[in-house]
Parts: C-alpha cells; structure tokens; sequence
C-alpha cells in the first residue's frame, strides 16, 4: 500500500462514535505530521476496548516479547493507554480527540514537530472539527465549585466535595495543561497568562503519566496547594464528568480550553456541566462595583447593573445570569468585599456514576443528532 492508502485506512478505523475525523485541508497535514505510515498501519485495527498483550499478539501475529517493547514505545506517544484489570496490564488505542489534542502536549516539551502538531491541530479545531461535540449534552468535565466560596458547606454532595474528592484518591500527579501548551506552542497564538503546570491526575490515569514522562508524582498536599494557585488566578476546577473514581482534575481558562473555547469562539450554547451551585449577591450595599468578579468570570455571567440597593459611587451591584452560571465560584474566591457566595440552587443533578455510563450518554447525544438530521 502507498502511504496515502495507509492513513485513508486508519482514518477510516478513527472514525468511531466518540470522535471522528471531518473533512478539512487541516486534517491530513496533521495526521502525518505526528504518525508515521508504520504507526499508521500497526494502530489500524487495534481495539479502542482494553485487551492483554497476550490476546494483542494474536490478533496482531506477532511475538509478545517483540510486541511489549512496541506498545510501550506507543503508550510513551500518547497513541495507545497501559491500564490495569486486576492482575493484568491491559492496552487500548486512545481516540482522536486524546491523540491530537491531549496527550502530546503534557509533558510539556519544546519540540518542533509538535509545534507542527500544534499549528494544524488548532487550524483543524477553529475549522470545526469540534462541531461535531456541539451537540453534545453531557459534556466531559463538571464544575467543581471551590472550597471557600460555599454559602453552606454542611449540605454539599461528595461528589463536589473538593477536599473529600482528593482525599478519595491514594495516587496524585500534575501535568501541564494541553490546551495552554497547544496554543503556547503555535506561532499564531499568544502564550496564556495562566500557569500551565496545573492538570491533576489520579490513580491509574496518574501512574500512566509518570511512566510514559507525561506528569511528575505529588503528594496530596502539593495537590491542594495547585488548586489554590488556579483558584488564585482564576482558573475553573473541571473534574471528570462522572461520579466513581473520576481521574482528572483540569483547571481550565476561558481563553484556551477546549472546554471553553467553543463556548465563546464556535457558538455552542454550553462548555462545562455546571455544579449544583449558583453566585448570589449576599450583601448588594457592600458592593464597590470593582469589576473583579465580572473579569474573573469565564462565561460572561456577570454583569454591573444600576440599581437602588447599591451605595457605591457607581450606583451599580452584580448581577447574575443564573443560566449562564456553571457554580465555579472563580468570582466569588477573590470578591474584596465578600458580597457574593455560591448558593446551592433548588435542583440537584448529578453526574453519571461511572465513566461507561458518561461515555454512553456522551454517545448517545451524538447518536440522536445525526437521526434528526436524517
């Protein structure tokens, strides 16, 4: 086969319901910009569900002991993930979406090919390759309301429970932001203002990291001490949207993240599921009317209104759009008055209980869009 005939083919074995491959002069540029042909064709018809070297040498012809080196050399590249299933280490070939606009970039390298990634991956993203999530109602990360901004603490659920999240999880690693990298990488963008140093993973997720040189081991105390410096500078806490062993903890900025990003740039009508929380203005007359929390917030929620109550020179006070609110508490954490806290809103949702079930709902969104096209 020619190469061309190599990746037509591998892309035609990407195309799964989680993520597909849309027609754009940016898609092929950066396929092979990161992919050899040989990666190409070995990772064509490997399963995107977790198999055991043993059953990979099979389905694959080759010698285990020739094979084990091999997928390791992949798992290192962000093209294949190293699980464990009880007693047996298991491979599965990660989607497209991880591929090209996760793995690559944690570790946070200065590399020209993937500043070559980097350049078409964005294009490809702008061009809109992520439409396809447009419709897409379980998105996949929840907000995860900070600690401090809590009107009442006493009713919170574990699963937004910050402190009783961390505590859940025996494994603690941090990675650099993709979404930053990405776009610190690409000639065409300015580099963030936010520190990139700032993406938690947990457990096995975690240990995958460290192994492959994607993230450094932390304690649990150097977790909380990032997650008061992304507080601190206005960052969201996004965790995995599902409610058992969620893995990840990103700190996501408005301008970059992928969650945000088709928010403001793409018009998709949602970026993160919101909390169970919502900003009320507590005390209106303690209201300076600075601004701070309208700038801090990363959907455009709040705004500075005239109004009676107010008894700054401004006459102005904060008000809320409770729709747009995702319950983050970004603009409560550094109100210099204190005039606003997170208030828990009447209806409660709650994330689906594990990644399987997010998975299908996540399908199942895309599923029934294509069907009301037809």
């Amino acid at each position: 086969m020619t190469d061309q005939e190599i990746f037509n083919k591998f892309i035609e074995w990407m195309n799964n319901p989680v993520m597909e491959f849309t027609e754009s002069e940016m898609m092929m540029p950066m396929i092979t910009s990161y992919i050899t042909p040989e990666e190409a064709e070995f990772l064509t018809g490997f399963p995107f569900n977790s198999k055991s070297l043993e059953e990979l040498a099979v389905l694959k012809d080759i010698d285990p002991a020739e094979l084990a080196p091999k997928l390791k050399e992949l798992c290192a590249k962000g093209l294949i993930y190293e699980g464990i299933r009880g007693d047996s280490i298991r491979y599965r070939l990660l989607d497209a979406f991880q591929i090209f606009l996760r793995m690559p970039y944690w570790p946070g390298k200065d590399d020209e090919t993937l500043k070559t990634v980097a350049h078409y991956a964005n294009q490809y993203y702008m061009d809109g390759w992520i439409d396809q999530n447009k419709v897409v109602h379980h998105k996949a990360l929840r907000s995860l309301p900070i600690d401090e901004t809590l009107e009442d603490k006493k009713r919170i659920l574990p699963f937004e429970d910050i402190l009783q999240v961390v505590d859940n999880y025996e494994y603690y690693t941090v990675s650099h932001c993709p979404c930053r990298e990405r776009h610190r990488l690409d000639p065409d963008y300015q580099d963030s203002k936010h520190p990139s140093e700032v993406c938690l993973h947990f457990d096995e997720l975690g240990r995958y990291c460290v192994e492959n040189g994607m993230g450094r081991e932390i304690t649990k105390e150097e977790t909380f001490e990032i997650l008061k410096k992304a507080a601190d500078a206005g960052l969201v806490h996004g965790l995995s949207n599902w409610e058992k062993n969620p893995d990840t903890i990103c700190n996501c900025d408005p301008t970059y993240c992928t969650v945000f990003r088709p928010y403001h740039h793409l018009g998709h009508d949602k970026a993160m599921d919101p909390s169970n929380y919502r900003v009320k203005v507590t005390t209106p007359e303690t209201c300076k009317a600075c601004g701070l929390c309208t700038k801090r917030c990363p959907m455009d929620a709040i705004q500075l209104k005239i109004s009676a109550e107010a008894t700054n020179k401004f006459h102005k006070v904060v008000k809320v759009d409770t729709d747009l609110c995702i319950g983050c508490g970004v603009c409560v954490h550094k109100c210099p008055t204190k005039s606003i806290v997170l208030e828990r809103r009447e209806d409660i949702t709650r994330p689906p209980k594990t990644v399987r079930e997010y998975v299908e709902l996540f399908i199942t969104d895309k599923q029934a869009a294509k069907e009301k096209q037809v």
